[in-house]
């Protein structure tokens, strides 16, 4: 019986994990990732060739493929903004199906959203890091969550 107590306990909390649990948390853009100080950030895109420019709250950079906007919170990356130009012939339906291959399906899907989801699925969890992708405007947000006040 005492065996059985642990591969018991494994399989209730397999079943009790949410299928798909997609944690933005720890997702990337380009390198660039939530919580990350502002001096890493602008190492990872400089060592890209990319051109960085600094505000108070912000860094910008102009990327091949479009335009980043990456807010900061006490000097810590808290939200990844990355508008797609898609200036080429079919680039515009191209950009989702390459964000649908790298990350999946998503988890809602007005707008697209990967997040981690509740037990009984469907809306992200309140508080939880989300990726978000517009395809109307090809912009790809990756956002910090936010501590739920009890």
């Amino acid at each position: 019986m005492k065996r059985s107590i642990p591969a018991l306990t494994m399989a209730l909390l397999l079943v009790a994990a949410p299928a798909g649990a997609f944690d933005a948390q720890g997702a990337d853009i380009i390198g660039l990732r939530l919580g990350i100080p502002r001096a890493e950030a602008t190492a990872i895109l400089r060592r890209q060739g990319f051109s960085v420019t600094p505000n108070d709250d912000s860094l910008t950079a102009r990327t091949r493929d479009g335009d980043l906007t990456i807010d900061l919170k006490d000097g810590r990356v808290r939200e990844i903004r990355y508008v797609f130009n898609a200036r080429g012939a079919g680039e515009p339906d191209r950009i989702p199906a390459s964000v649908l291959d790298r990350f999946g399906q998503p988890n809602q899907s007005e707008p697209m959203t990967w997040c981690q989801v509740g037990a009984r699925g469907g809306k992200c969890l309140d508080g939880a890091a989300a990726l978000i992708f517009v395809p109307e405007t090809l912009t790809l947000v990756l956002r910090a969550g936010t501590p739920v006040q009890r």
